[in-house]
């Protein structure tokens, strides 16, 4: 069976937790990332990954048929519509939209050019999910109605651009978030 090529953009946090993930799946291959940062392609190049000049390059790349969306909130839209209207596949990294109307139009574009679209739901998978998952669809509990579940950044408390308003979440120096 063929891998499915999957392009990243954004070669941070999250982006290179795709990126790693895929240099070691299956059934997909990473075909390469983007990042606007020089910096941030030239450590990808030193992993041994290929790494796309722009974002056009990436997306006038006929390989890939899927591309993941790892950049800032308040950037997403951009970036998702233009590659839904590229006819690619997209996962974006959450919170998808930070408007109902933003989320909207990623939508339709997708509808309109024949694509999927989705967002990235990591925590689906992780043990605790997984388990109240299994123990809700065994009956062995009643009617669920609410389940809270909070993680707080994979190394500590969220930082960098994470924490400031432009990009749809304004934290304080406490770590809690406003």
């Amino acid at each position: 069976m063929e891998k499915i090529k999957v392009a990243v953009v954004g070669y941070g946090g999250m982006g290179g937790w795709h990126a790693d993930h895929l240099l070691n799946s299956d059934v997909a291959e990473l075909a390469g990332i983007y990042d606007i940062k020089k910096e941030r392609r030239q450590c990808a190049e030193k992993n041994g990954i290929y790494t796309y000049d722009t974002l056009d390059d990436v997306l006038s790349d006929k390989s890939v048929k899927i591309i993941t969306v790892a950049i800032p909130n308040d950037s997403h839209e951009d970036v998702v519509i233009k590659a839904l209207e590229a006819g690619k596949h997209v996962i974006c990294e959450k919170p998808v939209a930070l408007t109902l109307e933003s989320l909207e139009l990623m939508i339709s574009t997708a509808k309109r050019n024949n694509v999927l679209f989705s967002t990235h739901q990591n925590r689906r998978w992780d043990v605790d999910f997984l388990a109240i998952k299994q123990i809700k669809e065994s009956g062995e509990i009643g009617e669920v109605l609410d389940i809270e579940s909070r993680v707080q950044g994979s190394r500590g408390i969220p930082s960098d651009w994470r924490c400031e308003k432009i990009h749809g979440v304004e934290c304080c120096t406490t770590g809690g978030f406003i």
